[in-house]
């Protein structure tokens, strides 16, 4: 199966007077528009996504839903295990029990999970590595991974792509 990991794209700043729920923090207009750009390019590169998982924090499903709009996806579904977690040993047990998820999705093809750092990038480095501080990993807001899961411990990362090399690839288009 491959597993597509998303970074929600870029939200307004953290501001307790304008979002006292922080996980109701939206998406800014660049960060829409910028995101909607690669996920264009993901449609073109992973079309065949089955399933779109999303924290519900309001900038991680702004940013399924535009991947299920651009990229031709399928419509997301609440994932809570990908929502920020209270604590580093919350987010140590958040990512077991996403790996040990991947096992019960036998017979999906390809997949993708949208949500917050610095969970992604551990949960990519456990799997590749099998330890979530195995591997430094730069996820950048509106990034998107890719892994071949061929268990939750035989992983290969086949790409990443960021919003900086997709504007790259814009203008070199031109």
């Amino acid at each position: 199966m491959d597993l597509i990991l998303i970074r929600h794209a870029r939200a307004f700043d953290r501001d307790a007077a304008a979002w006292p729920d922080d996980s109701r923090r939206p998406l800014t207009a660049s960060g829409r528009e910028e995101f909607a750009h690669l996920a264009k390019r993901l449609g073109r590169i992973a079309p065949q996504v089955e399933l779109v998982e999303s924290s519900g924090y309001t900038r991680a499903w702004q940013t399924a839903q535009i991947a299920a709009e651009h990229a031709g996806w399928p419509t997301p579904s609440r994932l809570e295990r990908l929502e920020s977690a209270p604590s580093a040993e919350a987010e140590s047990e958040r990512i077991e029990s996403l790996v040990r998820a991947l096992a019960g999705m036998r017979g999906i093809d390809a997949a993708a999970w949208v949500g917050h750092e610095p969970m992604l990038s551990r949960l990519a480095s456990r799997l590749l590595t099998g330890r979530s501080d195995g591997l430094a990993i730069d996820f950048k807001k509106g990034a998107a991974c890719a892994l071949r899961v061929r268990s939750p411990d035989r992983c290969e990362l086949l790409w990443m792509i960021t919003p900086r090399l997709v504007s790259r690839m814009r203008r070199g288009a031109r």
